[in-house]
């Protein structure tokens, strides 16, 4: 491949790497994000893992944007199971990231 092809390669994969792939379902917008701190009043659901692509290519993917896309899944998912906000239970790895899934009377 000639250096030019190759350059336009490289922008193709750079750009694609910070894109953001998951859309906040209409329903979840509701759905707060949680510290565990203000999780006492809440009932735990249950635990989801959300994952996304932590590379394009060879390029690493943007962290915040891949840690928005996990959130937003996560509370894609609390809608399909009656919650109202999810807490993070693990840190992010490998495009990984745990949940749980909470019910929080207080704050309807």
């Amino acid at each position: 491949m000639a250096v030019k092809q190759w350059a336009m390669v490289g922008l193709a994969v750079t750009g694609l790497a910070g894109c953001t792939w998951v859309d906040l379902e209409p329903a979840a917008e509701d759905v707060l994000i949680l510290k565990p701190e203000q999780t006492k009043e809440c009932n735990a659901l249950r635990r989801t893992t959300s994952e996304v692509l932590d590379k394009v290519g060879f390029m690493n993917r943007n962290k915040k944007k891949m840690a928005s896309e996990l959130v937003t899944l996560a509370r894609n998912t609390a809608i399909e199971y009656g919650g109202n906000a999810v807490v993070a239970d693990s840190e992010i790895e490998g495009g990984k990231q745990t949940f749980i899934i909470l019910d929080c009377p207080h704050l309807r």
